[in-house]
């Protein structure tokens, strides 16, 4: 039973830094893209990444059991 919580918060902990990474890096690059670096960059950064945030976290926590069975499917 230990080994299935370990797993299960293996998993659910993964699926908050992911998304966490990935939407800090792209919106990161998205600002700088559309702005440049101008005075309010970093206030307009953080209020793209909390808005991305925002809607990956979700997306990942839904969508991660169909990836892991499409990514077990095609590696077997």
């Amino acid at each position: 039973m230990i080994k299935k919580n370990k797993k299960f918060f293996n998993r659910l902990i993964f699926n908050f830094l992911l998304p966490f990474f990935m939407t800090f890096v792209m919106t990161f690059f998205v600002t700088i893209t559309n702005f440049g670096f101008i005075d309010n960059f970093i206030y307009k950064w953080m209020l793209a990444w909390l808005t991305a945030y925002i809607v990956a976290l979700p997306v990942a926590l839904l969508l991660s059991p169909l990836a892991q069975k499409m990514a077990d499917k095609i590696t077997k």
